[in-house]
Parts: C-alpha cells; structure tokens; sequence
C-alpha cells in the first residue's frame, strides 16, 4: 500500500472518518452486550437504541480527540498510519475481551482481570489450551487485519477528496446519546423499571438522573415515587439469582426489630464522653457489643444496601433496576410484619426508594424540617406516631438520623465540647488545617442525636416495647479528619478505618451480654437475625456475603463500596479501584505498600460480585 501525502486538514479528517467506521465496527462488537439485556416494549427498544448508539458513538469520539489532534500535528504519514492503526486496534481489542469478560462475570474490564492474568498466581488460575491460543491469534490477526482496511479505505476516500458522512454520522451519535440521557430522566424519576435495568450492561455508562430536583420543583411527587410502575418487571428479575433458593422462617417468636443508624458515625466517637446515653447500652443485660465492626461502605449508598441486603453495593444497578427488596423484608412482610421506615435525609437520593425499601407500601421519603436538627426530632416524632398506630403486629422500624453527618447540632445547642468551630468553611480545609474544632463540632451534632436515641429507648421502654425488640444500633459509614495526613476529610475519598469503621451495638432480648473484639461487617447482621430469631435454616450464603455475628473467621477480606468504585480491605493491606480500571495497594493508613493483590483473593471478590446474577 501506498500512503499518499496528505495536508494537515486532510490527516484531521482522515483520523475522523476512520474513527467511525471504527465506531461501526465496535457496534457489531458491542452487540453481544444486548444478549444480556430484556426488551419487552417499544419504549425499551427505542430507549436502548439510541443508548447503545450514543454511548459506544460517545466513547469513539472521546477517545478519538487526542489521536486527532497528533496526527494533525505530526504530519508523517508512516508515523500517522501507525498510531492510528494501532491505537485503534488496543481499543478495538479492549472491547473484545470486555465482551468476553462481561459473558463470564457480568461486570466490565477492570485492574482486577488484569491482575487475575498476570499477577501473582495469575498463570495456575487462568489456562488457555493450545486451540484456544490459536483460535485467540487467528482471531486477533483477522481483526487487525480488517481495521487496517478500514484506515487504507480512510486514507484512499480523503486523499480523493471524495465526500464522506462524517458530520451526519456524529450528529447521530450526539443526537442519540443525548435523546438516551433525556428519557433515561424522565422514567428513570417515573420509576421504570425496564428502562433502568440496561444501565450497567452498557460500559462505561452513567446516563443523568435528576429525582431529588424533579421532586423539589414539583415534577413529580417525592413521596409517590417508590410506588411499582404499572408496567410489568419480571424481565428486570431476571437478570437476578437472590436469594438462590427459597427459604422461610421457623419460628413462632415475633420479636420487633428496629435498626436505629446514625449517619457519619466513626467508631471512635462512640464512647462515653461524646455518646454517652447511647453507650451506657453496652452494660445492658442484652447487649451485644462488637468492638471492631465496619459498614460494606464509605458512604451511604453502599452502607445502607450492605446492612440491609448483606451484600456489596456492587449490586446496585441491578437491584434497584428490579426494584427486588431485600429478603429481610420479604420474608418479615410475609410474615405480617409492619414496616415503620423513617429517614432525617431524603430516602429518595440514593435511591433507596427503588432497591431496600421498594416493598414497602406508602413509603414516607421524606422528613419536615428546614434543618437536619429539625428533621431528627421531627423524625423521633413521626416514628412515635407510627407506634401510636401500631398496637398489635409486630414491626421493623428504622430510624436514621442526620444532624451527624451535616455537623449541624440546633443552632441553640451548647457546645458540648471546645475549641469549636462555629462558622464551617469548607474552603479553609487543608492538610496543616487543625481538626479539633472541626472535630468537636461533630462531636456536639452525636452528642444531640444520642439524646435523641435515648429519647427513642426510653419511649420504647415505656411502651414496654424494649423487652422484646432486637435493637440494632449502627451507622452507615464513618468520618474521617486528616488522621491520614493526606488531606482527606469526610467520607467516600478511602477505606481507611476512619471511614468504615462504625459502632455495633444489639439489644439482643434473651441473649446474655457480650463483647466481641473479632471483626464484623455490615453483611453479617440480618443473616444472624433471620438464622437467630427468625429460625431460617437455609445457608447464609444462599442470600447474602456474610457470616453469623456470632462465629468468628472467614473474614479475610472485606468488600466496601463507595460512590463509583470500591476497595477490599484485608489486615495487612487495602486494595482501592478505580472507576479507569486501576487499583492502587497500601497500608491500612492509606500509606505506599510493595503488598501485592492475591490472586486467590481476586478470584473470590470477582465470584462474589456476580454470584448473585443468572
């Protein structure tokens, strides 16, 4: 082949050209992720259309800008031919073990796969036959083979100067990634089911959704939007094998169970000075106090899903797509158990609404007040009432307080706890920034809201409700204050212990108190109160990660999730991903490690994120 000389103009729009018959080509690639996803109405069909055009088009074109630009620049056509051959060829290539990935486990190409192949142990996990390498050559050959053909037909058309499609065939991608975002907002507020579901088979795709802004400017209605759509969701289920087998329960004992869960609440905090109402518990005669307990997230997405579900937050999209409950609340429900769900914050951002609470009837998303102070004793108040009503059944409440997590005790409130910070400023956070002040005013905000759970106990009590309710009092995920000295504040930037690990305390009727110093996790504690006081017989692992509260091991490695990624936390080490793919290995301190990733470790992760599909 000959490569003619080309002007910088015509390199530009050689590289275009190529890149969508490139995009061409990833599309038929790409067509083995529909075999996953269920259609059943036109508008699934005309929704996952324009996604799967603009996401896979949108993707071409971002990866096709900084090729662009260098070979517009460069000029040398043995130079440009190569780089964007083979440019195109590793992303092509990308695409194609992503598609085989995706067959095997149903999560896209990840650092993980990466080390499971190469890395420690990689070569006794993964063997290829000899028919198989050879298959993977001819194959690999046979597509670089047509992408080179592409590029020469490129080339032959531009330097021709021959008309080609290139704007009608990027305003279609543009127009059809757009069209995706605009009705995944629309339904996804409208609670559609179908159309939710095809999120996560797609890569890289995180379509807009604007719930809590259509719902504060009276679009659609927050305290409705957890209610079933009318459309029929079994095809939703279907991507989803939880529990794996049926169970019931065996007992004839209904105790309450009430789930009492502070936002933002470290484990630290929780000690007599800063809690101390809420830790005079621990010298209960039923409590069960577990020392070294951590939430499956560093943020309340993974933390609350984790509690309730016993399982990572990695499962998210799926379940909430299905809008599948819990079996917690499954199996209570169908034992006519009332449900008193009460939220400081809004239930409907993250959208708990549509994943832990989608079973419950009615569902109160929101908590009056101006202030998170407000909404806790409004709250308190709310749940009181709930009890007013509910005389006779047994039920499952859940009370999740705020004024924590917004270091926001009322504006009258004395400071508990000096030097204090009165006026916060975000801005003049920093790593020589001293967090006592800041620290102390977190403090004040727990130590108002364990007034408040006091004021929960002692209305419990009085009801003579205590006596027999399992009380579970936790948080959702912990707080951190540059105890790294890396600049880190807050919540969702680690998985250090500052930020998930969180207190543990049960009010266990009938079990004799007790204190344990192994670790726990967020997985374990609706498995050994469905196998403890509910008598269910089947494995804890047929419907959930965890391990009973009270067995100690088999806890080598924790799964925490934040907003994007998530971390595997083992004693020695962390092992934080990476939204790109990447993952970084440190200490426990978030400090340089030479650890390295344990193969068998990363088989085990990869098993149990995607053990619960079909």
């Amino acid at each position: 082949m000959i490569i003619p000389n080309l002007t910088r103009l015509q390199w530009f729009k050689v590289s275009w050209l190529f890149s969508l018959s490139c995009i061409i080509l990833s599309y038929g690639i790409s067509l083995q992720y529909l075999s996953y996803i269920h259609v059943s109405s036109t508008l699934g069909a005309g929704y996952l259309s324009v996604a799967f055009i603009g996401q896979i088009g949108i993707l071409g074109v971002i990866l096709t800008l900084p090729i662009s630009l260098l070979v517009t620049l460069i000029r040398q056509k043995i130079i440009n031919t190569l780089l964007l051959w083979l440019s195109a060829c590793s992303v092509l290539l990308l695409l194609t073990l992503d598609t085989q990935i995706y067959s095997l486990y149903r999560f896209h190409l990840s650092g993980f796969i990466w080390n499971l192949a190469f890395g420690e142990g990689g070569s006794q996990i993964i063997h290829l036959s000899w028919y198989s390498i050879l298959l993977s050559i001819i194959g690999i050959f046979a597509l670089c083979t047509l992408i080179f053909l592409l590029l020469f037909f490129s080339i032959k058309r531009i330097s021709k100067q021959r008309k080609a499609p290139i704007r009608i065939g990027f305003t279609l991608i543009l127009i059809s990634f757009l069209s995706a975002n605009g009705i995944h907002i629309w339904f996804d507020a409208h609670g559609n089911t179908e159309i939710r579901a095809m999120t996560r088979h797609i890569p890289l795709y995180q379509p807009a959704t604007a719930v809590r802004f259509m719902a504060k400017h009276g679009w659609i209605d927050a305290h409705q939007v957890n209610q079933q759509p009318k459309l029929n969701n079994q095809h939703t289920r279907s991507d989803l094998s939880y529990p794996t087998t049926p169970f019931k329960t065996h007992s004839n004992e209904r105790q309450n169970v009430i789930f009492i869960t502070v936002d933002a609440w470290r484990a630290d905090a929780f000690e007599p000075v800063t809690t101390p109402n809420t830790f005079k518990l621990t010298e209960a005669q039923h409590a069960q106090y577990f020392k070294d307990h951590h939430s499956g997230g560093n943020v309340t997405k993974g933390g609350i899903f984790s509690l309730f579900y016993a399982l990572p937050a990695t499962y998210w999209d799926a379940f909430t797509a299905a809008q599948h409950a819990p079996v917690f609340f499954q199996t209570l429900q169908n034992e006519g158990y009332n449900t008193g769900i009460f939220g400081s914050g809004p239930l409907i951002n993250p959208s708990f609404h549509r994943n832990v609470f989608s079973s419950i009837q009615n569902l109160t998303t929101m908590t009056e007040g101006n202030t998170a102070a407000q909404r806790d004793l409004q709250m308190v108040k709310n749940f009181q009432t709930f009890l007013d009503q509910n005389q006779q059944e047994p039920f499952i409440g859940f009370l999740f307080f705020d004024a924590a997590h917004g270091y926001a005790p009322p504006e009258d409130y004395e400071p508990k706890f000096k030097p204090y910070w009165d006026r916060v400023d975000h801005v003049k956070l920093g790593p020589d920034f001293d967090p006592i002040p800041y620290k102390n005013r977190y403090r004040t905000a727990l130590h108002f809201v364990d007034a408040q759970i006091k004021n929960v106990i002692d209305d419990l009590k009085k009801r003579d409700l205590y006596s027999n309710s399992i009380i579970v009092i936790t948080s959702d995920h912990g707080e951190e204050f540059n105890e790294t000295k890396l600049n880190y504040w807050g919540h969702g930037s680690n998985f250090t212990p500052h930020q998930t690990q969180v207190p543990l305390l049960i009010i266990w009727p009938k079990k004799p108190a007790k204190t344990i110093e192994y670790r726990t996790s967020h997985y374990d504690i609706v498995p050994t109160i469905l196998q403890e006081a509910f008598s269910v017989k089947e494995p804890i692992q047929s419907y959930s990660s965890g391990h009973s509260l009270f067995e100690e091991g088999g806890r080598d490695w924790l799964l925490v999730h934040s907003y994007f990624n998530y971390g595997v936390i083992m004693p020695d080490r962390l092992i934080t991903t990476f939204p790109t793919g990447q993952y970084e290995i440190t200490d426990p301190q978030q400090q340089p490690s030479n650890l390295t990733m344990p193969a068998a470790v990363t088989i085990d992760v990869l098993k149990e994120i995607s053990r619960f599909y079909k």
